[in-house]
């Protein structure tokens, strides 16, 4: 459905049924998932550093002279890097996958669900990765619950385009 207005004296077009706009709330979920998750990202940053700073500990001689603090690591400073490596091992995948699945056929609450759940499931493994550290398998499970969404969302769209390929070419 599209609706036309006026702006400034000038008609402009407004496809409101466009899958990469901000009247699509699929479209809406998944640019506030993405947000928060690169922002979580920047927060494992931030908390490097932070761990950094507490146990005194650089990678580079010429930070140890201005920090005073002295060339190598730490277990906590590492736990975060970590968890920071995971989430670049990851998240990615769904950034792509994510944006590509908002063109399959999937109702509005299975995407909101998706998205929802994969975000939580990302924050959880941080925060029990890097800054409460629980015993096995609470990061296993929220690994693994990220894996299986980006892993659905991919073989939903992998079959879409089978499915729409042998449509068009007579399969």
């Amino acid at each position: 459905m599209s609706s036309n207005s006026m702006v400034n004296g000038t008609k402009s077009v407004h496809n409101t049924d466009s899958v990469l706009s901000i009247h699509n709330p699929k479209f809406v979920t998944y640019m506030v998932v993405c947000s928060l998750l690169i922002l979580k990202m920047w927060w494992l940053t931030i908390l490097t550093i932070i761990k950094r700073f507490k146990h005194k500990v650089v990678l580079n001689d010429e930070d140890a002279k201005t920090a005073n603090a002295t060339v190598g690591s730490h277990p906590a400073v590492e736990r975060v890097r970590r968890a920071f490596q995971n989430d670049l091992e990851n998240i990615p995948a769904f950034l792509f996958i994510g944006l590509v699945y908002l063109f399959v056929p999937a109702p509005n609450w299975l995407i909101h669900l998706l998205y929802y759940t994969y975000l939580l499931a990302r924050i959880g493994h941080s925060i029990v990765y890097a800054v409460y550290i629980l015993p096995q398998p609470s990061r296993g499970i929220c690994f693994g619950l990220s894996f299986i969404i980006v892993l659905y969302m991919s073989l939903h769209v992998l079959i879409v385009g089978f499915i729409d390929y042998g449509k068009r070419h007579k399969m």
